[in-house]
């Protein structure tokens, strides 16, 4: 991650050695150096690295609470919600709607998205709740939630005058182009509040990836737990969300790697925090590298599509 990290800041319209960067780090640069390497270079690349652990991390604890390798923030309507709010909020504050529109700029688009993240995990939550939450039943559910998350976007950009459609449709690609410390602070310092109450709370994490009775058995009331857990995912997917727009597939790659890599007994959340990182940080240097400058989101499509249809390949072998 830190490797990757100091590529990332490497790599601009010109290549800075990795040396030169390592002491800018450190405080020993030259203000030439730091300039490049503190005011343009490194909030991008500090924001791939706290999205991608957010993402990794929020999809270990919703894989783990569902015990469902295919449960992730993206199929269980958290970005869809969070994506719908943002436009939402860049549909109706560009048409001057009175006070709602001026409630929405005033308020920003993070915080818009994590409102709106927050909503869709509740609604997917009240419905698929049936004394507790059963791992396909949340996911059948999250995909009937995102589907209607994702009409509803598809309707706000319909009804987009071409300046907001513009705007929602390069918040929507998944870019770190408008990277900044100023929107980076804030996320981070909620991922770093939100993964120490995880890490507080992992001896319920492990005990959820039971069978029901098995929890009841051990003294842990199941319901709070779920609920407890899916609250911590849900704050860091939507963080996420709001500090990059919807980045897909990261949080449902990254816990299968951290579980398999570390050969753990459910996926990770920390492991899977940091191979979030290292794929984020990877495609969008990839993507900054190749000929034409693609959105991170564009590369992460492309490797986790793939890899979605090999994991169900093979969670259908083994149903049979």
């Amino acid at each position: 991650m830190l490797a990757l990290l100091v590529a990332s800041i490497m790599v601009g319209e010109y290549v800075l050695p990795a040396g030169d960067v390592v002491r800018t780090l450190l405080g020993t640069g030259d203000p030439a150096d730091r300039f490049v390497v503190l005011g343009l270079r490194a909030p991008r690349a500090v924001t791939a690295l706290v999205v991608g652990f957010a993402l990794g991390a929020a999809g270990a604890i919703t894989q783990s609470v569902a015990r469902n390798p295919l449960a992730s923030p993206d199929i269980l309507g958290v970005t869809a919600g969070a994506t719908a709010a943002a436009v939402a909020a860049i549909v109706v504050a560009g048409t001057g709607a009175g006070v709602v529109g001026g409630f929405l700029v005033s308020a920003g688009l993070p915080i818009v998205a994590v409102t709106g993240g927050l909503l869709a995990t509740a609604l997917v939550c009240v419905l698929a709740w049936r004394g507790g939450i059963e791992g396909y039943r949340l996911v059948l559910v999250g995909l009937g939630v995102n589907a209607g998350a994702s009409a509803i976007t598809s309707w706000l950009l319909v009804r987009a005058e071409l300046p907001d459609l513009n705007a929602a449709l390069i918040w929507m690609t998944g870019s770190l182009n408008r990277a900044s410390f100023a929107i980076v602070g804030p996320v981070a310092a909620v991922v770093v509040v939100t993964v120490v109450v995880s890490a507080l709370s992992s001896r319920w994490l492990a005990v959820l990836r039971f069978d029901a009775r098995v929890i009841v058995g051990l003294g842990v009331r199941r319901s709070s737990a779920q609920l407890l857990q899916i609250g911590l995912a849900v704050v860091l997917a939507a963080a996420a969300t709001a500090a990059a727009g919807p980045i897909p597939f990261v949080a449902f790659v990254a816990p299968q790697i951290a579980w398999r890599a570390l050969a753990a007994q459910g996926p990770p959340p920390l492991g899977a925090g940091l191979v979030g990182a290292c794929v984020v940080l990877a495609a969008d240097l990839g993507a900054r590298s190749l000929p034409v400058d693609l959105p991170v989101g564009v590369v992460t499509s492309a490797v986790g599509a793939p890899f979605l249809l090999w994991l169900l390949l093979r969670e259908s072998r083994e149903v049979r």
